[in-house]
């Protein structure tokens, strides 16, 4: 179930563009933005709640179902905007493992911290431009980052998993737009995140190394023997096409 709302996020819109591709993997998603779905007799039905949304408070009835739902194995996939959901509700907050609280932007690529985990053993991660989410409230507690944010700032959690009981949670900060959404990476990302909180194979996702960052060597010193740099000008030799009317 992919829980959205009518906000400035647009759910819905996010919701049409990962659809297609997540149906070609055998992943079905069924939209709903009416938070009386939360019921637990209703998440039952499911594998993983997927919440993409700003659902800023939440009736202790539904938070007790998600909590239930999820300590008796279910699947809990909170993306970007849902570190910012539920804020009267701290366990629910604990559960996502951390809260959302503040952003710039930029186009960057998160780095992969944990490359065995079976979510990134396989990923090299992507480049996008996205918000630069910055998070509090962290709830380290059965938390393993896979990637981080880096900046001048340091090393911000990026990508993490949790377990919750029986059941597990996977959490991306990654998806302010389109320009994200419809990023291969990034739909690679949540295959895998959301085959791992079901409990099924994140390999299934198939490798996703098409970004794998490049760091150049540095560039050897010069000995101090070394002749002087030394050159023969050829003047009108060597054809010089400046910019020009011809040109």
């Amino acid at each position: 179930m992919f829980l959205g709302d009518r906000g400035a996020h647009q759910p819905r819109q996010r919701y049409d563009e990962l659809r297609p591709f997540l149906a070609d993997r055998e992943i079905e998603l069924v939209y709903t933005d009416d938070l009386r779905d939360l019921a637990f007799k209703n998440l039952k039905q499911f594998d993983a709640l997927a919440v993409y949304a700003n659902i800023d408070s939440v009736d202790d009835e539904y938070a007790d179902a998600i909590l239930r739902y999820v300590s008796q194995g279910g699947g809990f996939v909170p993306i970007h905007c849902a570190s910012f959901c539920f804020r009267n509700q701290p366990e629910l907050v604990a559960l996502i493992g951390a809260q959302f609280q503040r952003h710039g932007t930029g186009i960057f690529q998160a780095r992969i911290s944990d490359e065995e985990h079976p979510v990134t053993d396989g990923f090299s991660g992507f480049r996008s431009w996205d918000e630069t989410y910055v998070h509090h409230k962290h709830n380290e507690d059965g938390r393993t980052v896979l990637m981080y944010r880096v900046d001048r700032e340091g090393r911000e959690p990026w990508t993490w998993i949790k377990t919750h009981g029986s059941g597990r949670v996977f959490y991306t900060a990654s998806g302010h737009d389109s320009r994200t959404w419809t990023n291969a990476g990034f739909q690679n990302l949540i295959e895998r995140g959301i085959r791992w909180a079901c409990g099924d194979e994140p390999s299934k996702a198939g490798d996703y190394v098409a970004e794998t960052p490049f760091d150049p060597p540095a560039m050897g010193s010069i000995s101090r023997d070394a002749a002087p740099f030394d050159y023969i000008d050829v003047g009108p030799k060597i054809p010089n096409y400046t910019p020009s009317r011809q040109w």
